[in-house]
């Protein structure tokens, strides 16, 4: 909770208290003398059987007993309703409420004050069961004359201060239809804890809105300094003037620290920021009033607000067009500076007459700024080399960076130290910078090092290369400067080539482990999609959930998305080429690191090719590489028959890597069944199951010798 003065809490709850019974004495005077104006009224009806009079007059009479007449204290009525309520002054500031609307919400208070009142409510209204006070009696209270009823109804109205700002509520549901002078009303659940002293959330708000103390630590945020200079001049000089706005529009890539921004300056003007996540509002019921909502609690907070993802508002479905005409009412009504944030280019300025509008450009934050912010969370704990590799491995936020520090502090806890250490950081950077892919893509976990992999000399050199890149983007590109003389984008992207099993996917999975990062396989039968435009916005997806975090995508059999554009003969062959334009622009946009594979590298789009920053060849294995590849496809702790001539199988059978270890695994289970070491018998079997999957035939000569064995019927399964 944010402190709004240094006041004791005891001097605050000493302070509240002597309000609330200044309040409870001023309402008996009044209740006093309507209720001898009441019975004053019923004495001249007589006796009436039926008029619904349950509450006795002798019980109204020791509800008020102990209140002096009002003529033994005028003062009390004659005193300004927010002198009473401390809080009632600044909520008749921030909402602008004059003295009839303080007094009206003082009478909709008592009943949370004091029950007592509900019962007074009934008798006054000759109704147990309108325990709470309508607009008529309201009215009875403040108003003597019709005339100054009339001029005072437009305070109930939906247009009126007290209920469009939800101050008011109606206190039931099934009185919207009714008469407006036979409605009850209520204060509102938030506006009642706020006028007793509570600054707590709304916790119908709750799930969707953070509150920012005001953050003025430079190094916490690692922002440039004009940017951050500008952002606070706007705000300070918006402070000056009695003008509404300015809407301050922040965008930039994914990643980049746009919320932070707006937390640090509204920190350097002493205001904390309320940030409402409009990813999660959406899912909610009721959106468009429980924005209304945050946007008050920003007021009562005296905050500044910060709708994150506004983007998300931009579309033109309808319930995204309903949303964001809410938004733009509940903005062009509320006083003070509003930040906005997204990825997407808009301009605010012409979005709110009268209000100016401001786009602003957060850049990525370079990998000093990352250093800086890792070495602030860290305190020290790490190597500052350890430090600067975390900072190109991992492209996040201070927010991010923020919470995979504590993350890492937890699971050094979990170990029994309180040390954490370098593997900590990066299993929990990993988990929380994890992008949700799901349903798009499949993660998988690299199992895959260097030592597994078998290429020739230039494809390893190539592949570390491609790592090489990755990580020193940042170096070369920003602290050496070759960004500014170049303009590239600080993605990767590299294409694998070669026949089925050569060891495209492997080659993937050791980059990742390399790297640090998680693998995500492209689901293609989630992505292409037969509707026009469909595809494009799952790629969008996934390119824009993968920006969040720091992956690999992996792009398999990559000619069915990036094939040779056509000839245009058709409405289908049009879109076909717009389909493949869009990926080579949205490829050249991506950040991260992006690895296509292909079996036939001459289906691909020559621009697409002219694109790419890698292009590995993976051939088949010459003989001394498959016999590598048969050493490493049976695991040390597999147990081996004497009779096992790996060299002969590499020199007879041209296969890929991935067929090697396909018969390598069929071989162990045919052992197995046998309850035998792996031999001769059992990997010629399962090299002739290869070969029939593949379409092949092999005859006695290519198994020399060994053919004797696929004679054998003992084995389980021939």
């Amino acid at each position: 909770m944010i402190s709004r003065d240094s006041t004791r809490p005891q001097e605050q709850s000493d302070a509240t208290a002597a309000s609330l019974r200044s309040i409870v004495q001023r309402l008996d005077l009044r209740l006093r003398r309507a209720v001898q104006e009441f019975r004053d009224e019923l004495a001249t009806r007589g006796d009436d059987a039926f008029r619904g009079l349950y509450i006795s007059d002798q019980d109204v009479d020791a509800l008020l007993a102990g209140t002096p007449a009002a003529e033994e204290m005028p003062h009390i009525l004659r005193a300004p309703a927010a002198a009473i309520l401390p809080r009632l002054a600044e909520l008749s500031s921030i909402f602008e409420l004059d003295a009839f609307e303080q007094e009206v919400l003082l009478i909709c208070l008592a009943p949370e004050i004091d029950l007592r009142y509900e019962r007074l409510f009934a008798y006054l209204q000759d109704d147990v069961s309108r325990r709470r006070p309508t607009v008529e009696l309201i009215m009875r209270l403040l108003t003597p004359t019709v005339e100054e009823q009339v001029a005072h109804r437009s305070v109930f109205s939906p247009t009126g201060r007290l209920v469009a700002n939800g101050l008011l509520v109606s206190a039931d549901d099934a009185a919207e239809h009714w008469p407006l002078l036979a409605r009850p009303l209520r204060v509102d659940e938030r506006i009642t804890e706020y006028l007793l002293g509570s600054d707590r959330l709304d916790p119908r708000i709750a799930s969707f809105v953070h509150l920012f103390p005001p953050e003025t630590d430079a190094s916490a945020t690692s922002l440039p300094s004009d940017l951050a200079t500008g952002l606070v001049r706007m705000l300070t000089d918006q402070q000056t003037t009695a003008d509404r706005g300015p809407i301050i529009y922040l965008h930039g890539s994914t990643g980049v620290a746009r919320r932070d921004t707006a937390r640090y300056a509204s920190g350097r003007t002493g205001r904390p920021l309320l940030a409402v996540d409009l990813d999660t509002l959406l899912i909610a019921p009721r959106p468009a009033h429980l924005l209304g909502l945050a946007a008050r609690e920003a007021l009562l907070q005296k905050a500044i607000l910060c709708l994150d993802r506004f983007d998300l508002l931009l579309g033109e479905e309808a319930d995204i067009t309903s949303l964001r005409h809410a938004c733009r009412e509940i903005l062009a009504g509320r006083p003070g500076p509003t930040f906005l944030t997204g990825d997407a280019r808009w301009e605010p300025a012409a979005w709110l007459p009268g209000i100016q509008g401001l786009r602003v450009e957060v850049p990525l934050l370079p990998p000093s700024g990352r250093i800086a912010l890792w070495r602030h969370h860290l305190d020290g704990r790490l190597d500052p080399s350890e430090v600067a590799d975390l900072a190109t491995r991992f492209r996040l936020d201070s927010d991010t960076i923020r919470a995979v520090a504590a993350a890492a502090h937890l699971r050094a806890r979990w170990r029994g130290s309180d040390d954490i250490t370098l593997a900590d950081i990066q299993t929990a950077a990993r988990a929380i910078a994890a992008p949700p892919l799901e349903g798009l893509a499949r993660r998988i976990e690299p199992r895959y090092n260097w030592s597994d992999i078998v290429l020739p000399a230039d494809g390893i050199a190539q592949l570390r290369e491609i790592c090489a890149r990755a990580r020193f983007q940042g170096t070369v590109l920003d602290q050496w400067g070759f960004g500014r003389k170049h303009a590239r984008r600080s993605g990767l992207t590299a294409l694998f080539a070669g026949q089925p099993g050569t060891g495209k996917t492997m080659a993937a999975e050791v980059v990742a482990g390399e790297l640090g990062y998680d693998l995500y396989r492209v689901d293609l039968s989630a992505v292409v999609s037969k509707y026009i435009g469909e595809t494009e916005k799952n790629l969008e997806r996934i390119f824009r959930a993968a920006d969040h975090g720091d992956a690999v995508l992996l792009f398999d059999e990559a000619d069915a998305l990036f094939g040779k554009r056509s000839e245009v003969r058709d409405a289908h062959d049009r879109y076909a080429n717009v389909e493949i334009a869009y990926l080579l622009q949205r490829l050249e946009t991506y950040d991260g690191v992006a690895i296509l594979t292909t079996n036939l590298r001459g289906n691909l789009d020559e621009a697409f090719v002219r694109r790419l920053d890698f292009v590995l060849e993976f051939p088949m294995p010459e003989e001394a590489e498959r016999l590598a590849i048969w050493h490493l496809a049976l695991p040390p702790e597999a147990p081996l028959a004497p009779d096992v001539d790996l060299p002969f199988l590499a020199r007879k059978f041209r296969l890929a890597g991935g067929h090697i270890r396909n018969i390598a695994l069929g071989a162990a289970f045919l052992a197995a069944s046998a309850n035998e070491p792996i031999g001769m018998r059992h990997l010629v079997r399962a090299t002739r199951r290869e070969y029939q999957k593949l379409g092949k035939l092999v005859g006695e000569g290519d198994f020399e010798g060994y053919y004797a064995f696929l004679k054998d019927d003992s084995l389980s399964g021939s």
